[in-house]
This record gives C-alpha cells, structure tokens and sequence, in this order.
C-alpha cells in the first residue's frame, strides 16, 4: 500500500464496529478477547509498510519497569522495540484506529481510557518474554492490553505463541498463534502472559489503553 492509497481512506467511516462490538461483548464476559483475522486488511498493511521501513538503528533492546525503576533483564525478555509516534502516515493510521476503538469502548463500557501507546516489537528466534502482567492492581494506569499481530503464513510449528493465563494460579493458559490479521485486548491488571519462542522472526505491536494517572503537576500518561 503507497501514500496515495493511505491518503484515499476516512478512518472514521471505514472502521468495523461490529469488531469493535465483539470486543465489548467479550470484555464484558471474559475480559479478554481474541479476534482472529480481525484487523482490517488497510491497518494490516499501513503497519507491515510502517514496520518495513524502519531500520534495525531505530529497534532497541526492550527492558522491563517504568522511569527510574526501568532496566534491560534479557533473562526475563528478548524482544526488540520500536515506538510508533505517529509522525508517518501509515503510524498515524494506526493510532486513529486504536482511538476509534477507545472511544466505542468508554461510550460502551464507560471505562475512562484517557491515552494510547503503542510499539512494534521484533523477536528474533529463540527469544521469549516470560510469564508477567502490564500493570499491578492499584500501582499502574495501563488498563487495557492489545497485541496485533504482522506474520505470513504462520504455523503451529513455529511456535512464538503469547500464552494468556486466566490468573495466578492457572497452569495451562489460552495460546494464540501470531498470524497476520489476529489481534487480542485484555484486562492489563488481570491476565498473567507470556511470549513462547519462535523459531522464525516473530512480529508484533503492542499498546496500551490508558486511564489519566495524573496527581498535581505531575502528569501521568505524558500528553
């Protein structure tokens, strides 16, 4: 897809609602939904371009923690991120989209989500991101998790699964395969995760649905 066909899109006319009602519906009974082949294919190829013509510089190392509390722990996970600002056309796509979404789940569910972030992540074969959770009850202002997902013709065998974990106690988990199209939001306080290793380049982006932490002066999701 060039600039030219990007350009000939109305985001706020084309966006599928009734994905964004399976969502809704999904929150509202599991609290996480999984929508195969649910991007649609203008946003799956405005990312794969956008993803395409960032070069390895811009990539770097993932860490875990938040300002002074952050730090590389490749023992904990491997990928490699890039974030999406929305300074490129096909970026900006993107987050328009994932705004749209926000808006028709506050007026569904009345949520409050104040801001989005989002980031492509890469991992290379044979890295992992271990068991974890976006956001500790009480101690973050993440409040809703989406993962797309960027991979051709991904199989079984190629392993590179996010496994998604009822809660603390669960042993076993939801395993959904990175394939082109597929996207998943979940409760970021309430769903245990991880990322299986791959045996091929696994692509991905990653955001988060935010609600407004801020406390005085200090404001928390930065505008």
């Amino acid at each position: 897809m060039n600039r030219e066909q990007l350009a000939s899109y109305q985001p706020l006319h084309v966006f599928d609602e009734v994905i964004f009602e399976n969502v809704v519906d999904d929150l509202v009974t599991k609290g996480f939904s999984i929508q195969e082949n649910g991007l649609p294919d203008f946003i799956t190829q405005a990312l794969l371009s956008c993803q395409k013509a960032i070069s390895e510089a811009e990539y770097k190392r993932a860490g875990i923690g938040r300002a002074e509390n952050y730090q590389q722990a490749e023992k904990v996970r491997g990928d490699e991120i890039c974030w999406i600002t929305g300074s490129s056309q096909e970026g900006a796509l993107w987050l328009s989209w994932c705004e749209a979404m926000q808006l028709y789940i506050n007026r569904s569910l009345f949520m409050g989500l104040f801001s989005f972030e989002s980031h492509f992540a890469c991992y290379e074969p044979g890295k992992f991101y271990k068991r974890h959770v976006d956001a500790f009850k009480g101690q973050g202002n993440r409040v809703l998790s989406l993962v797309a997902y960027l991979n051709d013709k991904w199989q079984e065998d190629d392993g590179g699964e996010l496994v998604l974990y009822a809660d603390e106690s669960d042993e076993t988990g939801t395993k959904i395969l990175p394939t082109k199209g597929t996207f998943v939001v979940f409760l970021s306080e309430a769903f245990p995760h991880e990322v299986l290793p791959a045996v091929r380049t696994r692509h991905s982006v990653a955001g988060w649905f935010r609600v407004n932490g801020s406390v005085n002066d200090n404001i928390d999701p930065p505008r």
